[in-house]
Parts: C-alpha cells; sequence; structure tokens
C-alpha cells in the first residue's frame, strides 16, 4: 500500500513538472502553456498589426514581444536606411520599416535601394549625440558620418556614435531631400 502511494506521488510531481517545464516553446509563449490554468486568458495579441505591418513585425504571437502599436512617423517624414555612403549630393536608401524587438521598435531597411538626391539649396542636417540630442552640422560632414559609419567606425569621434545607419529625411515637392536627422537607438 505504502509503495503504491509513492509511486502515485511520484507519478503526480514528474506530471506537474513535466507540464510546468514544457509550458513555454517555441510555439506557445504564454507561461500557461497547455498544461497551465484555464483562467481564459490568452498569450495572444488582441489587437491586428497597423497598416503595412505582419504579426511578425508587430509583436504577434512567436515574435519577439509585444511592442504595441508601430511608431507613427510625422506627416511627410521617411525612414530610411543607407545602403551605400553617400557621395556630394546623392545617396542609396532602403525605405525602413519599425520591427519589433526586444528593445522596442527598431527600423531596419527593406527592399530594394533608391536614388536619392538634396536639394541645391541648404539642406538642413543633424547628427546623433546622444540619446534624444542632436547637433546640427554641415550636410558634407552627415555624408562622412554615414560613410565610416557604414565603413569605418572607429574614425567616427565622440560625440558621435554609430547606431544603425538609420534616418529620418523629408523630401521637398520634387523628391529631394531637404532635411536628414540620423535616428539614435542604442
Amino acid at each position: 500500500m505504502k509503495a503504491t502511494r509513492h509511486l502515485i506521488s511520484t507519478i503526480a510531481l514528474v506530471a506537474a513538472l513535466g507540464g510546468g517545464l514544457t509550458a513555454c516553446g517555441p510555439e506557445d509563449d504564454s507561461a500557461a502553456g497547455s498544461g497551465g490554468s484555464s483562467s481564459g486568458a490568452s498569450a495572444k495579441p488582441s489587437a491586428k498589426p497597423a497598416d503595412g505591418g505582419s504579426a511578425d513585425k508587430s509583436g504577434g504571437e512567436g515574435s519577439f514581444g509585444d511592442c504595441g502599436q508601430p511608431p507613427k512617423l510625422p506627416a511627410g517624414h521617411k525612414m530610411i536606411e543607407i545602403a551605400v555612403p553617400p557621395s556630394k549630393g546623392s545617396m542609396s536608401a532602403k525605405d525602413a520599416k519599425p520591427t519589433c524587438t526586444p528593445n522596442d521598435w527598431i527600423y531596419h531597411g527593406e527592399g530594394a535601394a533608391k536614388y536619392y538626391l538634396f536639394t541645391a539649396g541648404e539642406v538642413k542636417a543633424e547628427l546623433s549625440t546622444g540619446s534624444g540630442s542632436y547637433k546640427t552640422v554641415p550636410v558634407g560632414e552627415l555624408w562622412s558620418h554615414a560613410g565610416d559609419c557604414m565603413t569605418n567606425q572607429s574614425a567616427v569621434k565622440q560625440p558621435y556614435t554609430c547606431s544603425g545607419n538609420i534616418y529620418d529625411i523629408t523630401l521637398d515637392s520634387e523628391g529631394k531631400v531637404k532635411t536628414i536627422k540620423e535616428v539614435w537607438h542604442p
């Protein structure tokens, strides 16, 4: 009789521990898993991804986490990832889309690179000097900085750093770059 109780207790203990250890897996990111409570709570996001997003990029099932809604850019702004070091007056860049990561939303270039010209007049250029702070620089300095970040990061001097090669741009009515601002991200 005592042996039967030990056997049943051991089986119950193994079942309880085994269910807890296998609750989280690549297909199930809930702590309850299939062997957990039946409280009715779901680990799946209740909101659908915003236009242009997908479940993988907006914190859906199987992604890195729930970042909430993707960031919305101000009217006329566009995020880009420079594809090759800019030359005087032009650059090639990919459209950058937000991706949910463990560090919140981070922009990454997607698709084919597009060719951009800069306006002939004064271009407002800003480089990041850390979280939320920027320094206005001549556009040529920004081109050099972007090139160094892509080819020789050791050439980048303080207070500047390289943080993903993502830039926020605005275009004039002819589609030429009139402002360009480095986006800081750790």
